[in-house]
């Protein structure tokens, strides 16, 4: 089942994500980023991802949909994040008029509760704020809500709730999501909208051991046997790809992997990015992929 535009509409199968144009990613330029989010809804993108913890994203995205006049054609996402604690009608209330205020749109598409747990379901206030929830759709300024899931261990209920949709991590190097939660929620007709399909740019093919980030780049946290496990990783992939990606030469395992690497006859895809995410937009049940692009040029292809 497709996400839907404000018009009706399916959504884009690739939406733009914008977690990355806070400037704390590596080489990350917010002019760039800011251009970027025009180019990809006059490429044709009409689902783009924002969110109050990413800068200023959400002023950003509601200001490319304004100037476009893309109301109706863009599907905004924004986001109150939880931090896997079941939030407060008043906390999500808050969130809302904040995120109104910031778009400055008079409704706000779609609105993801992240960090789902199955334990809401059972905690006392949870009618209360499924009402609340409900309550905003009708009286307009949400369209639509969505459940977004980051410990698939604790979400085996999630597609029993009645929302538009449920975002979830999806990866060539991480495809749990395909084993229940995407069939479930498939059954019960909810869109699922795949997160990180380059594996927080581990996909991208320029990550490697000795790789330093930005004091406020997550990815930081990445141990150093997570780094090494990336060469050999990404050289295995690029018996599909036309072009190694740069990372997978990085480590002498990756090298002898690339030195008796034999070729798919049938190369479709020039890089590893490109490969990870057309696997991504073809997993049956997958209704979008959420790409972080920070640049025009990128946006426009």
């Amino acid at each position: 089942m497709p996400l839907l535009t404000p018009a009706g509409s399916p959504a884009s199968s690739l939406g733009l994500g914008t977690r990355g144009h806070r400037g704390a990613r590596k080489d990350t330029d917010p002019g760039d980023a800011e251009r970027a989010i025009a180019a990809a809804i006059e490429a044709g993108c009409t689902l783009i991802e924002c969110g109050p913890q990413w800068g200023e994203s959400e002023r950003l995205v509601g200001a490319a949909v304004r100037a476009l006049r893309a109301r109706d054609r863009v599907l905004v996402a924004t986001r109150v994040d939880t931090d896997g604690a079941l939030p407060t009608v008043g906390a999500v209330r808050a969130a809302i008029e904040a995120s109104l205020r910031a778009c400055k749109l008079e409704a706000l598409p779609l609105v993801w509760l992240d960090g789902w747990r199955d334990a809401w379901l059972d905690a006392p206030p949870w009618p209360e704020l499924a009402a609340s929830l409900a309550d905003r759709v009708r009286d307009g300024d949400v369209l639509a809500w969505g459940l977004g899931v980051d410990d698939l261990a604790a979400a085996e209920r999630v597609t029993t709730v009645d929302v538009a949709a449920i975002g979830v991590r999806w990866s060539l190097f991480d495809r749990r999501a395909e084993r229940a939660l995407i069939p479930a929620a498939v059954a019960a007709g909810r869109a699922v909208v795949a997160r990180s399909p380059l594996a927080d740019g581990a996909l991208g093919g320029e990550l490697a051991p000795g790789v330093r980030f930005r004091p406020e780049d997550e990815r930081r946290a990445w141990s150093p046997q997570r780094l090494a496990a990336l060469p050999p990783a990404l050289a295995g992939l690029t018996a599909f790809t036309r072009n190694a990606p740069p990372a997978a030469r990085a480590s002498d395992d990756g090298r002898a992997i690339l030195d008796g690497l034999r070729r798919h006859p049938e190369l479709v895809h020039a890089t590893v990015a490109e490969l990870a995410i057309a696997a991504c937009v073809a997993t049956a049940g997958i209704s979008s992929t959420i790409i972080g692009v920070r640049t025009p040029a990128h946006a426009a292809t």
